[in-house]
């Protein structure tokens, strides 16, 4: 009998520590981006508030972001989008044009509670704000913080907000004459910081409603 009782909690151990790895690997899966379609486009406009990058120099605040993209299949682990700003203000100048110069936001997914990192992808230029007297340049570089999403509406109408809280953010002041920007020209600075929030909406290539969610 006392053999049997060991043989018993032996596999009684064993049972319970494959439920634990199976629970652990199932925390550890990440979420995904879902859509109805398999060739999603992907359009996002800024809600709630400006979009806001701080640095040295000063605030750049834009009261206009929207964002572009496809998501190549049904479900997938990112996504990228192309952004546009206008309606900026930057280190007390109005209108002050920010040139994206063909970079990417790529928004991902991970083992938290949907959120994810947001990547700045970019390929021969970077992103340039173009002040009076000093440009500001942000290129390729994964920033600390991260892209919180959240699901609204049902059925086709689905659709996500995603709210941008980033820190650390790399960028380097250009004078474009003399004494233009706060410091040394050319110098690489990591302390730029970025928030924005934009509801994203996706569509067939027809602009019929397509449901998108994360899960």
């Amino acid at each position: 009998m006392t053999r049997y009782l060991k043989v018993l909690g032996l596999a009684l151990v064993a049972a319970l520590a494959m439920s634990v790895t199976a629970a652990s690997s199932a925390s550890a899966t990440n979420f995904k981006f879902h859509s109805e379609g398999t060739s999603t486009v992907l359009t996002g406009s800024q809600h709630a508030q400006n979009d806001v990058f701080t640095t040295d120099g000063g605030t750049v605040s834009c009261s206009n972001a929207t964002y572009s993209g496809t998501q190549s299949g049904a479900t997938v682990e990112s996504v990228e989008v192309t952004p546009t700003y206008s309606g900026c203000t930057a280190f007390g100048f109005i209108n002050v044009p920010i040139h994206v110069n063909g970079c990417k936001y790529k928004f991902g997914t991970s083992t938290t509670n949907y959120q994810g990192a947001v990547h700045v992808v970019c390929g021969s230029k970077p992103i340039e704000i173009t002040a009076p007297g000093c440009t500001v340049t942000v290129g390729t570089q994964t920033p600390d913080g991260n892209a919180t999403y959240t699901n609204v509406g049902s059925g086709t109408t689905r659709e996500v907000t995603v709210d941008v809280n980033l820190s650390g953010i790399d960028y380097t002041e250009h004078d474009t004459f003399e004494g233009g920007c706060e410091g040394p020209t050319g110098t690489l600075k990591t302390n730029g910081t970025y928030k924005g929030a934009a509801l994203v909406t996706g569509e067939t290539s027809k602009k019929a409603h397509l449901g998108i969610w994360v899960g």
